[in-house]
């Protein structure tokens, strides 16, 4: 009882949280009287509303997918897993959205990368060894 609270109360916080720094931007669009320029990555409170959003969505997702009867995978495997992806956010982000910041591409294909490892190499001592 008390986790869903804890759960309840976190999601909560964070939508009150970018509630707050969407009314920032489009306060500062209204400012400026462009809201496309309060949009843009060049604006630190977007930036800080993408990463709450990126953050809310990927501790949203409830994975609960049998494990055990799949084969545990190898250091090397999981390090050149990881490389692959770093590689293939990299390139996603640099090409699909921040074509400009190739620093901003760099940041989110590691941040997606370390995600998705991290999620790989905790499920990996679950899994049956060979």
């Amino acid at each position: 009882m008390y986790l869903f609270t804890f759960q309840s109360n976190h999601r909560t916080t964070l939508l009150i949280e970018n509630s707050a720094i969407l009314l920032i931007l489009f306060w500062q669009g209204w400012q400026k009287n462009n809201l496309q320029k309060a949009f843009t990555y060049d604006n630190p409170s977007y930036i800080v509303l993408m990463i709450a959003v990126f953050t809310m969505i990927i501790l949203s997702v409830n994975v609960s997918t049998p494990i055990e009867d799949k084969p545990k995978r190898s250091w090397s495997y999981l390090g050149l897993w990881a490389l692959i992806e770093l590689i293939g956010f990299i390139a996603l982000f640099y090409f699909l959205i921040a074509i400009n910041q190739p620093f901003i591409s760099l940041i989110a294909g590691i941040a997606l990368t370390a995600v998705t490892s991290g999620i790989m190499l905790y499920s990996n001592p679950l899994r049956d060894r060979d």
